[in-house]
């Protein structure tokens, strides 16, 4: 089973999720390919070096975000690689694991067995991670083995139409008077991340593929949402999906790839600047990124770095209190955050 690992300007995180999938895997039947954006070369290199066995693709901005990047640019290329995410879905294996640079196993597991489940069970989407939030996994389950419990989809509606009208259009008010008629709420909507995932499962090709139809280049949950639905309304007999007996992975909490969407309100930190600290850090051997596994990376030695560098640009007091708002918005809907 090919591992797709979503790659950007982050190798510290890279490394640990690379190395988590070595310290866990009980079989070496997989291939971890890297679709990288951005993360300048060297980085790429000494991962290389670590890492021989994996494969590295490039999106056609690599180039321009790479060298501005090393440049210390400011206003960095922002458009999302998605074209890349698809063509290596493409060629992936016919069920393929998807994960971010900062997810990371906590816990074995065995992608042979997993394989030859699914492809028996018919399974579209196995989750592997859901932050312990219960809102994000179905309330029945039809049957489970030894790997992972087996659900049909439990959802308001399956209609494309009329989930389109209560859940993805927010205009003229409209959103507002549904949920005081009672047909729109935040836990009916939820219930449809059940048979969707940005990262943390394993897909059929097929259904992956779908998901993404008619993207116009752009990342819109509500249109691959409403894709998902579709494909379950016309294939109600066939639309398994899945979720491990276990959470077997976590996600970091400590930085992001970029400050696209991720700005907040009185909180002044540049998460380029950020990311080169701890990069070069990284790089140069005084920052090991599986200290504190499998939680999160090391907070005190991240502190140290910041104080060290001194930038004005990403002082620890503002590092702090955007580590807290950025966590606080996953808590807000039930995730359980360490």
């Amino acid at each position: 089973m090919d591992i797709l690992i979503k790659s950007f300007n982050r190798p510290y995180y890279l490394d640990r999720c690379i190395q988590s999938i070595v310290l866990n895997s009980l079989n070496s039947d997989y291939k971890i390919v890297i679709l990288d954006d951005g993360t300048p070369q060297k980085y790429l290199n000494k991962l290389l070096d670590k890492y021989p066995e994996i494969k590295i693709l490039k999106s056609d901005l690599y180039d321009e975000k790479s060298n501005a990047i090393a440049n210390d640019i400011q206003n960095i290329n922002s458009k999302i690689p998605i074209d890349l995410w698809i063509s290596s879905a493409k060629n992936a294996s016919n069920y393929f694991l998807l994960i971010e640079d900062d997810f990371w196993f906590t816990k074995s597991f065995n992608l042979k067995k997993f394989r030859l489940n699914l492809e028996t069970d018919k399974i579209k989407m196995l989750k592997l991670c859901w932050l312990g939030n219960s809102k994000l996994l179905p309330e029945k389950t039809v049957s489970n083995n030894n790997l992972y419990s087996i659900y049909s989809p439990n959802l308001y509606t399956e209609n494309p139409y009329l989930f389109n009208l209560i859940f993805r259009i927010d205009r003229f008010k409209i959103r507002k008077i549904l949920t005081i008629l009672k047909f729109y709420s935040e836990e009916r909507f939820l219930k449809y991340y059940t048979i969707y995932a940005t990262s943390g499962a394993v897909f059929k090709k097929k259904y992956f593929l779908n998901l993404w139809k008619n993207h116009k280049n752009s990342i819109d949950e509500g249109l691959q949402l409403l894709n998902a639905v579709k494909f379950i309304n016309k294939k109600k007999k066939s639309s398994n999906f899945g979720f491990s007996n276990n959470e077997l992975m976590k996600t970091g909490f400590l930085s992001s790839a970029s400050n696209q969407n991720k700005a907040f309100k009185n909180i002044a930190i540049d998460m380029f600047a950020f990311n080169k600290i701890i990069n070069e850090a990284w790089f140069n051997n005084d920052f090991d990124a599986m200290v504190n596994y499998p939680n999160d990376l090391n907070s005190e030695k991240i502190e140290e770095l910041l104080i060290k560098s001194n930038n004005p640009l990403a002082q620890v007091s503002e590092w702090k209190k955007w580590v807290q708002a950025f966590k606080n918005q996953y808590i807000s809907f039930g995730c359980k955050i360490d």
